[in-house]
């Protein structure tokens, strides 16, 4: 009997969401990242981030927006982070946090690192202008200290964690003959930063809106074209690896027909965790993107 570190089947446990929903900016991952298990307590980081849902019954709001660096990196840090430890085991009705923004929470890393001097040296004083090097290095440990702190906060409760962030400008590649076209489009997380997230979390969806004039939303679980890093561990590697997103949000969630993160996370539990098939409302959908990704811009 190992009563510090008990083993158990792997049905009896009921895995929790750690996720990042990234995308380009006002592009409804707000909207659907409410859509999550249970009430959810949103930390708000950007300025109205939370607007798009503050009309929920089930979403419970910190305002964060004005909060500055300073404070986000003393108060947001360590085993009861924002006071979530007392909250979540108070507030057990609490089933979700949402962090919104990534985007956001990175600048104020930044400037962190910057107030602090990282790199200061007697020829170089760091400056939100030309911060160098090490600073950039400040502030990537600033943000994975604030995401450990999350992560490992909302596990001890149980509690499913989304992440939201906002989509890069694209890297392009030139032939040199005029001839332009997009190489990469990444999640806005600097350097190596978006691999050592990625360990971190079960979940990293892109959420995007169809081109060639089309309002479809995307939704992609796996790498697909140029944008990434995408991560699944609970839709299929099999098939395709994006789908349309039939949700609106001026229904409710358990309307006929809504895809919501909580109805996809009850369909992978009640299968005993088996992946789950990825929606085939977007068949021939990796070929557009694949495609997109060799001639877009020629």
């Amino acid at each position: 009997m190992n009563e510090k570190y008990p083993i158990v089947r792997g049905l009896e446990t009921k895995p929790r969401l750690s996720q990042i929903l990234w995308g380009l900016y006002n592009g409804g991952k707000s909207t659907w990242a409410a859509t999550a298990p249970g009430e959810k307590l949103w930390l708000s980081f950007g300025d109205n981030e939370h607007v798009s849902v503050a009309y929920r019954k089930d979403v419970h709001i910190m305002d964060l927006s004005s909060v500055s660096h300073t404070d986000v990196f003393r108060d947001g840090v360590g085993p009861n982070p924002f006071g979530l430890d007392k909250t979540l085991h108070d507030q057990r009705a609490i089933k979700s946090v949402v962090v919104d923004s990534l985007t956001a929470i990175q600048q104020l890393a930044l400037e962190k690192a910057v107030y602090d001097k990282v790199g200061q040296s007697t020829k170089f004083s760091p400056s939100m202008q030309a911060p160098g090097r090490p600073a950039f290095g400040g502030r990537n440990q600033n943000l994975l200290s604030f995401m450990k702190s999350m992560l490992q906060v909302t596990a001890k409760h149980g509690v499913h964690i989304i992440f939201t962030a906002h989509e890069e400008e694209p890297v392009t590649q030139s032939d040199g003959r005029g001839n332009d076209w997009v190489q990469t489009i990444n999640m806005s997380l600097g350097g190596k930063l978006i691999n050592i997230v990625s360990s971190q979390l079960s979940e990293i969806w892109n959420l995007r809106q169809e081109p060639g004039g089309k309002r479809n939303r995307i939704i992609t679980t796996r790498v697909s074209g140029y944008r990434r890093p995408m991560k699944t561990r609970m839709f299929s590697q099999k098939g395709e690896a994006s789908f349309i997103l039939a949700y609106d949000p001026d229904k409710p969630d358990n309307a006929p027909g809504q895809m919501t993160i909580a109805g996809f996370y009850e369909q992978w539990v009640k299968g005993g965790m088996r992946r789950i098939s990825v929606p085939s409302n977007r068949r021939g959908g990796d070929e557009v993107d694949n495609a997109e990704h060799r001639l877009t811009g020629t």
